[in-house]
């Protein structure tokens, strides 16, 4: 019995050993292990982020009626950075009572009480705030939310966005809810305008296949089913990559090679600065000598807010990665 036990301790020593890489300390590798789960939640933020939370292929649709919101909304609940930023453009600023983190845009946004994470929200934290209205979006962890608000009376409004359409239509139901139609109209209005002016700026002709990676380690990027896509496209691109069974593929060296892609954007992740990150994603795609982008230098890592969430600054991001694919358009 006491040599069975010896027996299975050496073994899971051994295994400890044979999982270190030589001269690595133990706290070495459980230092690795933490910065690799820290760079799959990142990686996991920006998918949701970045296509109105489409990330969830097969996800269910369509949007909750929730219950009537009253006439008079005096407080109100945001969970997700985009919606904050949608009540903040309507001018609802001093009705917010809460939002979650990485609500940060506009600067007051980060000085409201905080409803735990958008993909996990704390149901205690938003009951405490006493809103009128919770402004959801519709994706898994949300609509269990809803239900449970929804159960105990609370007044929840849920919006789908996914594409740019669906934000438009965000905006004139949040605005409705809140009496803003004016408000809406106006910022309807600025948007479109914003669009268009780039539209025009970029023109018709042969459009850059642009790369929008989205991690490295493996490397993984956005298909055409996204908002990425309609992102690129918007900025007078074309996505390198084709038709994909999944929305944020994984893709080898030989589709790098194959999508010869003129331009790669890849939006800034994790603590380090944008510069840093530039200069480590020179030295990741340098292997790839013959691919357009490379060859030409033609590689940006971008600040990740005005590209990575569906809101009122969509022209501010339509015009940033524009500004990667003709800089010679925006020689100011």
């Amino acid at each position: 019995m006491r040599k069975d036990r010896r027996q299975k301790t050496e073994d899971g020593r051994q295994k400890s050993r044979e999982r270190k890489r030589p001269g690595e300390t133990q706290y070495e590798v459980r230092h690795t292990r933490y910065e690799m789960r820290q760079w799959l939640l990142l990686l996991l933020i920006f998918c949701w982020m970045a296509a109105g939370f489409a990330f969830f292929d097969g996800a269910e649709t369509g949007e909750s009626p929730g219950v009537t919101p009253p006439k008079d909304v005096k407080r109100i609940v945001a969970l997700a950075p985009n919606l904050t930023e949608i009540l903040f453009a309507l001018g609802l600023d001093e009705r917010i009572v809460g939002v979650t983190l990485f609500s940060d845009y506009p600067a007051a946004a980060a000085e409201k009480p905080k409803m735990g994470a958008f993909w996990q929200p704390n149901i205690e934290a938003v009951i405490a705030a006493k809103p009128d209205l919770v402004v959801t979006l519709e994706f898994p962890q949300q609509k269990d939310v809803v239900r449970r608000l929804e159960r105990i009376g609370y007044n929840c409004l849920t919006v789908n966005i996914e594409r740019v359409s669906e934000l438009f239509e965000a905006i004139d139901r949040i605005a409705e809810a809140t009496g803003k139609d004016a408000q809406a109209a106006e910022l309807a209005s600025n948007l479109r305008s914003g669009l268009d002016r780039l539209a025009g700026l970029m023109g018709s002709n042969e459009k850059t296949k642009v790369l929008w990676v989205i991690g490295a380690e493996p490397l993984r990027v956005a298909g055409r089913d996204t908002f990425v896509n309609e992102l690129i496209e918007l900025a007078g691109g074309e996505n390198a990559i084709g038709r994909t069974v999944h929305k944020y593929p994984p893709i080898g060296s030989e589709q790098v090679i194959a999508c010869a892609p003129d331009v790669i954007i890849e939006p800034a992740m994790g603590s380090k600065t944008v510069p840093e990150q530039q200069e480590a994603a020179f030295r990741y795609w340098s292997r790839f000598k013959n691919v357009p982008a490379v060859a030409n230098d033609r590689i940006y890592v971008i600040p990740p807010d005005t590209v990575c969430r569906l809101g009122p600054r969509l022209h501010q991001g339509v015009e940033m990665v524009a500004r990667c694919i003709k800089p010679e358009l925006f020689a100011d």
